[in-house]
């Protein structure tokens, strides 16, 4: 039988670390947390805390959206997404966005996620295996700070079709003027501390629209007001950017 101050020290070394932390942050986080709205389902409730750190009624209980995913569901609410009739790509498809999409009645609709064999292609972002033009609306949300952002959006460009659009999200400091870049952060840890994960390699300033514009692709951006942020649990200010590339 375990000894009851065994079981006591075990919880103490326990609730010391940073996990246990979070652990803790995280009810908190979910005692003080409002009631919302899902747009992705249509879940009404207290909805989840998630992320590390924590951040308070992110997650929805029912379809696990989070912040993001029901941004892309109110900015189709709204008619700035429009993919109904066109040819979808969709790389590193989030269920959320996934069910979004396909509810707004595409031509066709395929995913990428490289390397993953799950998705319907494995195409590599900076090289992308398909022809010029072939591709109405390209969907990618929270790639391009993981990779060559440059080669990525050149490569977008080219495959869309005249008229075409991306649809794009990138975690963004509007108070900044340039990306934050950095060539000697390359380890996980670092990067996380730079960055905000361990697997970035840049914190995108204003600068980002000139990175699409500089394609040739006319600009557009969706932003929640603040009721709609409150009602439907989303991040304050985070956007939704729509390239347009010229009609020929």
């Amino acid at each position: 039988m375990v000894n009851l101050q065994t079981v006591k020290a075990l919880w103490n070394s326990l609730w010391g670390t940073g996990l246990a932390t979070q652990v803790r942050l995280a009810a908190i986080s979910h005692a003080k947390a409002h009631d919302g709205t899902c747009p992705c389902c249509g879940y009404k409730g207290k909805f989840r805390p998630f992320g590390m750190p924590v951040r308070t009624g992110a997650m929805c209980p029912a379809c696990h959206s989070l912040e993001r995913h029901r941004l892309v569901a109110l900015a189709a609410a709204h008619d700035f997404i429009d993919v109904k009739d066109r040819r979808v790509l969709h790389f590193a498809a989030e269920l959320s966005v996934m069910n979004i999409i396909k509810s707004l009645e595409p031509a066709t609709y395929h995913t990428s996620s490289y390397p993953d064999s799950s998705a319907d292609y494995r195409l590599d972002i900076h090289a992308i295996d398909l022809p010029d033009e072939s591709v109405d609306v390209v969907i990618c949300s929270h790639i391009l700070e993981h990779v060559n952002d440059d080669l990525a959006l050149a490569e977008i460009a080219r495959i869309l079709s005249s008229g075409g659009q991306l649809i794009a999200m990138v975690p963004l400091i509007e108070g900044w003027d340039h990306t934050y870049e950095n060539p000697d952060v390359v380890d996980d840890r670092a990067r996380e501390l730079h960055f905000g994960q361990h697997d970035h390699i840049r914190y995108y300033g204003r600068d980002f629209r000139e990175k699409i514009t500089q394609t040739g692709m006319g600009l557009a951006e969706f932003t929640a007001n603040g009721h709609q942020s409150v009602e439907y649990r989303l991040l304050r200010g985070e956007k939704i950017f729509l390239g347009s590339k010229p009609t020929s």
